[in-house]
């Protein structure tokens, strides 16, 4: 178990990329349109009209499919997710790479 920090938060065992992002979240057979906002191997800051209850199981994707997760804290409509598998690099390459030529 991670141990606290002094700010009484739990440290992140990988750094998180700052994005802005549309994806999808689907939960309970309905999908909801979302927006990253920062992501890394092990998790992602979400922004929804609706947030999910925490414990929520939910599937992401955002240019790729990022998989099962589940929300770990909810506050208004941003909420963090911690990925059941966590994503390889080559994977959150993939997505970043999608989102850029999605732009183009």
């Amino acid at each position: 178990m991670p141990t606290i920090d002094r700010g009484g938060t739990h440290p992140r065992a990988a750094a998180r990329l700052k994005i802005f992002r549309p994806g999808e979240m689907e939960r309970g057979g309905a999908t909801t349109r979302v927006h990253l906002l920062n992501i890394s191997t092990g998790g992602a800051l979400l922004y929804a009209e609706t947030a999910p209850a925490v414990g929520a199981e939910i599937r992401l994707t955002s240019g790729i499919a990022l998989g099962p997760a589940r929300v770990q804290w909810s506050s208004g409509r941003r909420f963090g997710v911690a990925f059941r598998t966590p994503l390889t690099p080559g994977q959150l390459a993939a997505m970043l790479q999608a989102g850029s030529e999605a732009r183009s």
